[in-house]
């Protein structure tokens, strides 16, 4: 009675979840480090050593202003900057020297530059670092260690050309809602951010395409309409709450190194709609079987039978929220109302909360009563055929109490299939 179909169901909602969970972190992890290297103009450097804010130039700056231009470089490199064969890394120099001078459509490194240094608004007058990956050139060859902040200046063999390379640990400078000013481009920054757009292009692809059992017109089940609405809200709650904690850390790595307490707290929210996602699952693999002798309540967990000579009593029911449910919304809106707030949401929710009730059936026999929620929080009958049960009941001799009685709850708890 069961087929693979409902099983899918689950299967569905695993690939879903799954692609927002891994794709998001993918979408939001940054790169660990990042070798920033920029062509230095000396004349310009040693020109703005009595450039000044307020006016004052200690007597430090004013003395390298003065020195001979050779001296000045040799006191800003200590002496140690390392030679490069022009021979080898002549094009590496040259296409730098463009991109960091702004000519980034002349150079190969033109995408290298960070977009704040491309926003003509904020046109940079010295010149800019320029990205690279510290795996893509021999920078530990050229004296640079892998440290934070770490510099060092390499020279051409050949002329007058100076780099400084640096190196930049965006682990330890990245933290809750701060990042430097000029960090490396996109593509650089967040390494994975296409594989993780295409884990949950995947996921998504899946939940969409994965078969479906095909439904007869006879047939006793949710509406596909509504379990899909389940998934759209379970999904609109579980992004933000899943997602947010690299947002406001600045990388995937950083939600769990830096502010964590607020990570761990929303992401405790985002279970509780991951939950909601795999609960609307049975909801869609449900479906009920009838035969003169019993009624079999079919889900991707298995196949619950009743049989009708078990059920000693059957009636109508309506299920409420429970009382401190109900209250704890109100005293919500109340704080809301006092505190201020012009937007009616809270009292809405409350209204929502106080009055909503869901219609089903009970039936009882030996053990806890089976709840079978046929109808929405406003009325509306959301199992198609569902008198086809009741009528079964009745053709079996049972009397079903068709006054529904109102009883206190939440309908997951209470359920039994």
């Amino acid at each position: 009675m069961q087929d693979a179909s409902g099983r899918m169901e689950f299967w569905r909602r695993v690939a879903l979840f799954f692609g927002i969970l891994v794709g998001i972190g993918l979408f939001f992890y940054v790169t660990p480090a990042i070798v920033s290297v920029t062509a230095v103009d000396w004349q310009k450097e040693q020109a703005g050593e009595l450039n000044s804010f307020s006016g004052y130039v200690s007597a430090e700056k004013k003395r390298l202003s003065q020195l001979p231009l050779e001296d000045y470089i040799q006191e800003k490199t200590g002496g140690k900057a390392t030679l490069v064969d022009a021979g080898q890394w002549a094009t590496f120099f040259h296409e730098v020297q463009l991109a960091s001078h702004g000519e980034y459509t002349r150079s190969i490194y033109g995408n290298r530059v960070s977009k704040e240094d491309k926003d003509d608004f904020w046109k940079p007058t010295r010149p800019v670092p320029v990205f690279f990956k510290p795996d893509e050139l021999p920078f530990a060859q050229w004296g640079l260690s892998f440290k934070a902040d770490e510099q060092v200046y390499i020279k051409a063999t050949q002329g007058d050309a100076y780099l400084l390379l640096k190196y930049e640990d965006y682990q330890s400078t990245l933290s809750a809602m701060y990042s430097p000013y000029r960090v490396a481009p996109g593509w650089l920054y967040y390494p994975y951010r296409i594989y993780g757009i295409g884990v949950m292009a995947a996921g998504l692809l899946l939940y969409i395409f994965l078969p479906r059992r095909k439904r007869k017109p006879d047939d006793i089940a949710y509406a596909v309409g509504n379990m899909i609405a389940g998934d759209l809200v379970a999904v609109i709650l579980l992004v933000p709450f899943y997602g947010l904690p690299f947002v406001i850390n600045g990388g995937t790595v950083q939600s769990v190194t830096s502010m964590w307490p607020i990570s761990a707290a929303m992401w405790v929210m985002a279970l509780l709609s991951t939950s909601l996602l795999f609960y609307n699952a049975r909801y869609a693999s449900f479906r009920i079987e009838l035969t003169p002798d019993a009624l079999y309540l079919s889900t991707y967990r298995g196949v619950r039978e009743l049989r009708f000579a078990e059920i000693e009593s059957a009636g109508l029911v309506s299920l409420r929220n429970p009382g401190w449910f109900r209250k704890l919304f109100m005293a919500l809106a109340l704080m809301s109302f006092f505190g201020g707030r012009s937007s009616p949401q809270p009292v809405g929710s409350a209204l929502l909360a106080a009055t909503a009730a869901y219609g089903g059936l009970e039936l009882s026999s030996q053990g806890k009563p089976l709840y079978i929620w046929y109808a929405d929080q406003w009325g509306g009958t959301i199992i198609k055929n569902f008198d086809r049960v009741t009528e079964a009941i009745q053709s079996a001799g049972i009397k079903v109490n068709r006054e529904p009685r109102e009883i206190e709850g939440f309908s997951m708890f209470m359920e039994g299939f």
